[in-house]
């Protein structure tokens, strides 16, 4: 038998075709009356709202026609009457003064600094004329001189005083440039300018708030279409739009069935009316193959998990990976989830094989010992074959909530607003800004979709369970301490190409800093602000809370194992100094503790800075790409990875084969399932290289592309990495 012929090489084979095959792609349809998702705000678990009526698609092309022709007469507008950047006037002996500041009431008495302010005219035949410009200072107040006897000309119709925000960023010439637009408008009668001062007193500004209803630091947004810090570009609306309509029809049509007629629908039918996913590629050229162990050591290693191996302490060449269960988060009755650790050992192809599982608690519903343990190895035959899946499962759960949602999601999002508060004239806005929009908006989605609608009843935790879990994934999340794993072997090509991506983009950001350091120390009061912000808000250190004289033996081990095993896998040192705000020892490390650029330390202070950035941006993109991306390969299978288990009725509870649909999820969570994987990762707008958006600098996305074949050689297509957190 020649090599290109064994049995493995052979398995390989199949395995990188259906990888081919499965890839994820999309037809441009572009009838006129097909069916039309209303918008990314309008996806529900149950019926998304979807727009079918040929009358009202007809009513819908209108608007979009009068909006498009509203624009265009926007910028005929803009045009004929230019707002010129001059200012008009020439003896400046009036000035419009006040203060800005926060207006939610925990931040009332927090100044905005280095807001754009500018105090403008118009004439009665449409003529723009700038009166004043200027930035408030860091106490948020302002002051404008302007020519009083131009303001009152009888020529001048209205007078406007304007604070402007940061809207988008935009490459020119290979620099990355802020432009603005106008936050908030005042008017100002010509009839009470009358002497040397206007004072607009203090102006109270709902720009960009914490959430006070929740531990994370999540941004308000009141109504998702009208009211929010920010909105998605049109081109990400118009393409999930595209994309994702074939799979909402098709779970609305599972859902439609199984309420009319549960009888002639069943798990099989669903699962082959979604597109064909990796493992059913692979499962039906070699049945029992992504049920083996080789499979099994591969995706933990290499797929969506991107586990973490931590060495054994006694046995030299073994690793365990764990997942940590129900515990101590409030949880239902319905589904099991154990705490699961795997014993691998590194066979010769530098892939992990699996030795021993062992599961700590519950497995069905009679016997509720949450400290019961059951060891499992191959020799126990189906039992095996049943704890790998329990430990696939509770892998999925565990990486969709801790890694993707609270490790990538929510960890951006607290940058994010940090960052929109507070950067301005910093440049670093600029260089981050690109990678940290919408992400809050996606999570505002996701709070009801998956936090409210979908988990808490496709699995073991509550809804207040999964809020207490990402506080305290979210506690375990700081830049300082981050490094990417260490790769084990040759095969671990997860780890080389995540430690590949971190320094191409960490050689960006330093050749980005050095060429914007004047005006970075310049600034560095909006970096302190963004700071302290930062620190202020984030979550308290994972248990930092608990009183551990009151825990039980069990209790404190059970800590301490997750303690060990989480600051591995998170990159966290439980030691590292960190800030005590309101009594809570805070997670995040603080980038500066320095209102001006600390000159006698200079290096340190750019290296945090360059780590923290760095840092930043991996989440946003690569990290959250991975999961995104992996998704549909690893849980687009319902009995193969579903995100629970139920205990069922009987007494062998999960330990059962596939075939046993009493533990599988139900017929509607089956068909919700399907469609939450291909949600996920059916997301073909917003890439770095492809830079959708002109916002992404040419030499980043040329630094990645110039690693193409090397990334190709790990598994991953650079120019499929996103340029932010997406959907």
């Amino acid at each position: 038998m020649t090599e290109s012929n064994t049995p493995e090489q052979l398995a390989k084979n199949v395995c990188e075709e259906c990888l081919r095959k499965t890839k994820i792609g999309y037809k441009r349809d572009g009838a006129f009356f097909s069916k039309k998702l209303k918008g990314i705000n309008h996806l529900e678990v149950g019926n998304s709202a979807v727009i079918d009526n040929p009358i009202t698609i007809f009513l819908e092309w209108c608007y979009y026609q009068y909006t498009r022709l509203r624009n265009a007469w926007n910028r005929l507008m803009l045009k004929l009457f230019p707002r010129v950047e001059i200012c008009y006037g020439k003896r400046m002996d009036s000035a419009l003064v006040g203060s800005i500041s926060f207006a939610q009431k925990a931040d009332e008495l927090v100044p905005i600094h280095h807001m754009p302010v500018a105090f403008w005219s118009r004439t009665w035949w449409g003529q723009w004329r700038k009166l004043s410009e200027g930035i408030t200072q860091t106490d948020g107040s302002f002051r404008l001189p302007f020519d009083l006897n131009f303001a009152r000309r009888m020529s001048v119709r209205k007078l406007v005083f304007e604070i402007h925000q940061p809207s988008h960023v935009f490459i020119n010439e290979g620099e990355n440039k802020l432009v603005y637009k106008i936050f908030k408008s005042v008017r100002i009668a010509k009839s009470d300018l009358i002497g040397m001062e206007y004072n607009l007193r203090n102006i109270q500004l709902f720009y960009w708030e914490y959430r006070t209803d929740t531990a994370l630091p999540r941004a308000v947004i009141k109504d998702h279409d009208k009211d929010a810090p920010e909105y998605y570009a049109q081109g990400r609306t118009d393409a999930l739009r595209q994309q994702f309509i074939p799979i909402e029809l098709t779970k609305v049509k599972h859902l439609a069935q199984i309420k009319k007629d549960p009888g002639k629908i069943n798990l099989q039918l669903i699962q082959a009316d979604y597109p064909e996913n990796l493992t059913v590629c692979i499962e039906n050229a070699l049945p029992g193959h992504t049920r083996g162990d080789q499979w099994f050591g591969e995706r933990m290693m290499n797929g969506m998990n991107r586990a973490y191996l931590m060495p054994d302490k006694n046995e030299h060449g073994y690793y365990w990976l764990k997942y940590f269960g129900v515990g101590h988060y409030e949880s239902n009755e319905e589904y099991c989830f154990p705490d699961v650790a795997v014993k691998f050992y590194l066979k010769e192809n530098g892939l992990p094989t699996p030795t021993a599982i062992q599961l700590t608690g519950p497995l069905n519903a009679y016997n509720r010992d949450p400290w019961q343990k059951h060891v499992f190895t191959p020799e126990d035959g189906d039992n095996w074959m049943h704890a790998k899946r329990i430990a696939r499962v509770n892998g999925g759960l565990c990486t969709e909530v801790d890694e993707h949602f609270a490790g990538t999601h929510t960890n951006t999002e607290q940058y994010a607003i940090a960052a929109f508060r507070n950067l301005r004239l910093n440049p670093l806005a600029s260089l981050l800004f690109p990678h940290l929009k919408e992400v809050v908006l996606v999570n505002h989605a996701a709070d009801k979709i998956l936090l409210q609608d979908y988990i808490p009843k496709a699995s073991a935790l509550t809804r207040d369970g999964l809020l207490q879990r990402c506080k305290d994934t979210m506690g375990l999340l700081d830049w300082k301490g981050w490094t990417c794993p260490k790769p084990l072997s040759d095969a671990h090509t997860s780890a080389k190409a995540e430690n590949l991506f971190w320094q191409l983009t960490e050689d960006y950001v330093r050749w980005f800093i050095n060429n914007n350091l004047a005006d970075i120390k310049k600034y560095w009061y909006e970096l302190y602000c963004f700071s302290e912000d930062l620190v202020s808000h984030s979550v308290p250190v994972f248990l930092s809370e608990i009183n551990w004289d009151s825990l039980d033996e069990k209790e404190r081990k059970r800590y301490e194992a997750m303690k060990e095993y989480l600051s591995g896998q998170f990159s966290f040192n439980f030691d590292s100094k960190r800030e005590t705000r309101n009594g809570l020892l805070r997670t995040i490390t603080p980038l500066t503790l320095s209102k001006e650029f600390p000159e006698q330390d200079e290096a340190t202070a750019i290296d945090d800075v360059v780590k923290a950035c760095t840092y930043m941006i991996f989440v946003a993109t690569y990290l959250h790409t991975w999961a995104n991306e992996h998704q549909y390969e690893d849980i687009g299978e319902v009995l193969y990875n579903c995100l629970g288990l139920r205990f069922g009725e009987k007494e062998s509870g999960v330990l059962a084969p596939e075939t046993d649909l009493s533990i599988a999820p139900d017929l509607t969570r089956s068909t919700q399932m399907m469609w939450f994987s291909n949600f996920l990762s059916r997301t073909e707008y917003g890439f770095i290289t492809k830079d959708e958006e002109k916002d992404i600098n040419p030499y980043y996305s040329n630094l990645l592309l110039a690693h193409k074949e090397e990334f190709l050689s790990y598994g991953v297509n650079v120019e499929e990495i996103e340029s932010r957190t997406n959907i």
